[in-house]
């Protein structure tokens, strides 16, 4: 599952909604796709705000238990 979880992931792309963006081979075309596309950008971003913020309460709660010692 988690192969099929990275393949998916890698060639996302690979659909090519959008016909001008395969100028420069796959790799670009995805890239450019989902940088250029809003709704994809905030699907890229999401996960990644989501974990920064996870990281940052555990942070947090580390540093209150800490004193509390």
């Amino acid at each position: 599952m988690y192969r099929a979880s990275l393949i998916l992931l890698f060639f996302a792309g690979e659909a090519l909604a959008h016909p001008d963006h395969g100028s420069g081979g796959w790799v670009s075309a995805a890239l450019s796709h989902l940088l250029s596309e809003p709704d994809h950008l905030a699907l890229l971003l999401a996960p990644f705000v989501l974990g920064l913020a996870w990281v940052a309460r555990r942070a947090i709660a580390l540093r209150v238990k800490r004193r509390k010692d």
